[in-house]
């Protein structure tokens, strides 16, 4: 009797496990208790095509199709663990060192008149524009933080990347099949999956 109770109890667990995965699959990807929905790559991918739209592009190589679907998703991914790291580090970024860097950014590119352009060209959509500044910005101190732990200056690239690796197995990611394959080796999303219409992606 016992063993049937642990058996019926084994058996509810993991159909409770499945049915709480398939829920969650109504988002675009899940990072530990951090939940990235479908409408948020949708409206980054919206804007980044309504923003071509007001530029001349034809001499740019730009990220189209799934291929564009899948920088959408992982630099939302990315943006959760780079500050999930940044809390273990202490890394901080006010909004007046996003503001500087972002009036730096635009007037190396023209300034405001210049800056569709190139958000267009990078395939960055504006509202997205000041999250990448931040991403960037904590990807530079934390470059500072682990030189200043010891780590020469051409290793901390790969030390970078190694840290996005760890965090992401420790938190587990979660992705959505219809943006491809999550490759927790390298902390990226490769082609493959189920992708079955996740979000709209036309020019």
């Amino acid at each position: 009797m016992k063993l049937r109770l642990r058996t019926f109890a084994g058996l509810s667990l993991s159909l409770l496990l499945l049915l709480t995965g398939c829920a969650k699959m109504d988002a675009a990807a899940v990072i530990g208790d951090s939940e990235i929905t479908l409408e948020t790559i949708q409206t980054s991918i919206t804007s980044v095509l309504e923003e071509r739209k007001l530029v001349d592009t034809s001499s740019m190589d730009l990220a189209t199709g799934d291929y564009l679907t899948r920088t959408q998703a992982q630099f939302h991914i990315s943006v959760v663990l780079l500050q999930k790291i940044a809390d273990e580090y202490g890394i901080d970024i006010a909004n007046t060192d996003i503001e500087l860097e972002y009036q730096r950014v635009v007037q190396q590119v023209g300034g405001e008149e210049g800056l569709p352009m190139a958000l267009a060209g990078a395939s960055i959509a504006k509202d997205d524009f000041r999250t990448y500044i931040k991403t960037a910005l904590i990807y530079q101190r934390l470059a500072e933080a682990l030189v200043a732990q010891g780590i020469p200056q051409e290793q901390v690239g790969s030390a970078q990347q190694s840290l996005i690796v760890a965090k992401a197995e420790e938190l587990g990611v979660v992705l959505n099949p219809r943006f491809g394959i999550w490759d927790k080796e390298n902390a990226t999303i490769q082609p493959g999956g189920d992708s079955n219409g996740a979000v709209e992606n036309e020019e």
